[in-house]
């Protein structure tokens, strides 16, 4: 029976995904940074199962060159979401440290400089600046439907911790080189590397899940009774141009956005994104969630959720429609975050809020009719 490096296993399983992804790559923006980063992975796989395999000069140089890439493509493809893949100036600066790791790999025989001190300081700073990006603000996930930003954090969290994890995979190879002359270096690699880059590629095919369709020029998410596509950008509430923008305080950013929800009830669309409703509101992405998170005290997407668990608490009392037909009216995808998020609001789950409410009739206390007139503006 042949039996094939578990590296070259998992290198094939990324190629496969990579090759799925990029059948799209023209026809969605949304398979690119996945696409990319599944590259880079199944790229460095097959230099680590080549190098083990066979250890020739070759194969030892392009080794710490390909894991050096890495980090910078976990860097282009998690650390925004809304912005282009890579820009020129981004590509420059990310490359200087790969050049630095190919000049020293490539005079390594001759003089020994620290690669694995040099890749292992590399992996984590880019995983410590991925863990920083997964908790800054919302505008970092333009792209991602609202109601899953949180989820999206906690990916791009991950993929950030992998990257330090792998640093300490890195260590301990050098640590057992210094100390075992290399005894059990097969066993880290095989064991580490392979096992955390395919624990990258399940976080990027569940990261997939989040990442909202991409609208066409002038198209928003949402429209009156139905949360979808309406066509035209719409200025609501008392932000009426640009400079009134400018000076608007965080309560008059609120209430325009109240508006739009009330009005056009954009959160019934599951795949509502934050850059959707800043062009609909015509109010710039960070500032709408820089404001929302100042005046609310919690960021855009619990917001969102509770005008959906709003208008589900009038459902549930007005109507005889089910708690399933009620979920997907409201805008949320899946049972679960139905639940927890009713949960958090309401302090019970639908089904027993429906069975305690004693009113024939239920109006929306919406989250901006919810906070006191006389809240002042930050």
């Amino acid at each position: 029976m042949i039996a094939v490096p578990l590296p070259f296993v998992v290198a094939l399983v990324l190629g496969i995904y990579a090759w799925h992804l990029g059948a799209r790559w023209r026809h969605d923006l949304r398979v690119r940074r996945p696409a990319l980063f599944a590259l880079a992975c199944s790229a460095l796989l097959v230099c680590v199962g080549l190098r083990w395999h066979f250890d020739t000069a070759f194969f030892r140089f392009l080794q710490p060159v390909a894991a050096s890439v890495l980090p910078v493509m976990a860097w282009i493809c998690f650390a925004r979401f809304n912005a282009p893949l890579v820009t020129g100036r981004q590509l420059a600066l990310h490359s200087i440290f790969v050049a630095i790791v190919f000049l020293c790999s490539w005079t390594w025989p001759y003089w020994h400089p620290p690669l694995d001190v040099l890749l292992c300081g590399q992996f984590t700073v880019y995983g410590i600046l991925l863990v920083r990006r997964a908790v800054a603000g919302d505008a970092c996930y333009g792209d991602i439907c609202i109601g899953n930003i949180g989820t999206a954090r906690r990916i791009v969290a991950a993929v950030g911790g992998i990257l330090i994890l792998s640093a300490s995979v890195d260590a301990g190879i050098a640590f057992d080189f210094a100390w075992q002359n290399g005894l059990h270096v097969r066993e880290i690699v095989a064991s580490g590397n392979a096992v955390m880059l395919a624990f990258c590629v399940f976080l990027i095919v569940r990261l997939g899940t989040y990442v909202a369709p991409v609208a066409g020029a002038g198209e928003v998410a949402g429209d009156e009774g139905t949360g979808r596509a309406g066509g035209r950008d719409v200025v609501a509430g008392p932000i009426k141009d640009n400079t009134a923008k400018s000076d608007a305080s965080d309560r008059d950013i609120a209430a325009a956005l109240d508006q739009l929800m009330q009005t056009h009830k954009l959160y019934r669309d599951p795949d509502l994104t934050l850059d959707r409703l800043a062009r609909r509101a015509i109010i710039p992405a960070r500032t709408i969630s820089l404001a929302i998170n100042r005046y609310y005290g919690r960021n855009i997407s619990c917001i969102i959720n509770e005008y959906r668990i709003a208008e589900a608490m009038q459902s549930l009392a007005d109507t005889a429609k089910t708690v399933t037909d009620i979920q997907f009216d409201c805008g949320f995808q899946t049972k679960s975050n139905f639940n927890r998020e009713f949960r958090r609001v309401t302090g019970m789950s639908p089904r027993d809020y429906r069975s305690r409410n004693d009113y024939p009739q239920h109006s929306i206390t919406t989250p901006f009719d919810a906070v006191p007139e006389t809240q002042g503006s930050v």
